[in-house]
């Protein structure tokens, strides 16, 4: 799996075309993860998303996948994931002119019973490519907090990096993660998530072979067993 993994991962850097810098509206992404268990057998799913900016997202001068981001969009989504038995409906609203962000989702699980959590969102963004945030759901409130910061590095690199911690009452989460981006078009990084005592280390890399088609791969390795994602989206 590993050797595919590099084929794949050479292939995104040297069979690319050249980005240009012009703005989209919506995004539509498909994706597969497969998961190769330690204990035997193996399990595959789909998953799909949505999204639509109620302004068009201007790209010049930004990484294309954190273009959204920098520019501060407001927008809204549909996705599905674990072959549709996960779905959420959401939004971001960016509150022009203030520092001030607000986010909704609404996510239905149907893994043998169903279950259905509302979630918002609130944060801040005190300076350009720096958002902190926390949420809470329709069940109560857990002392928790997400990090974003995107920043510059010289004239053509850019640098992801982004956390969340969640202190629950039976068991803490942590997630941190970097990007770094070799120029506008390709990011390379990985991440470390310690989801209730379960470890995931994982590799990961995006393309944009031109301004409005991209492609990404990630490798993770957990208790569970090592997975691969394979995934691709496009602009508009």
């Amino acid at each position: 799996m590993k050797l595919k993994t590099l084929a794949v991962a050479t292939a995104l850097v040297f069979g690319s075309a050249a980005a240009v810098a012009s703005p989209y509206q919506i995004e539509g992404s498909a994706s597969y993860y497969h998961l190769d268990r330690d204990s035997g057998g193996s399990d595959g799913a789909f998953g799909v998303r949505g999204e639509y900016h109620f302004a068009p997202v201007q790209t010049r001068n930004h990484p294309l996948a954190e273009a959204a981001f920098l520019e501060r969009s407001t927008n809204v989504y549909a996705q599905g994931a674990d072959d549709f038995d996960a779905l959420s409906v959401g939004g971001e609203l960016y509150v022009p002119n203030t520092m001030f962000y607000v986010a909704a989702d609404v996510s239905r699980y149907d893994y043998g019973s169903s279950d259905t959590v509302v979630t918002g969102t609130f944060g801040v963004l005190p300076i350009d490519g720096l958002r902190i945030t926390t949420s809470v759901t329709d069940d109560g409130y857990d002392a928790n907090v997400s990090v974003k910061y995107v920043t510059a590095i010289g004239s053509v690199n850019y640098l992801n990096v982004e956390g969340t911690y969640q202190d629950d009452d039976w068991d803490d989460y942590l997630s941190i993660g970097a990007d770094f981006y070799i120029d506008r078009t390709f990011s390379v990084g990985g991440s470390y998530e310690d989801s209730y005592g379960v470890d995931v280390f994982s590799l990961r890399t995006r393309k944009f072979f031109t301004n409005e088609i991209s492609g990404e791969l990630a490798l993770s390795d957990s208790d569970w067993g090592t997975g691969i994602l394979i995934g691709a989206a496009m602009r508009f």
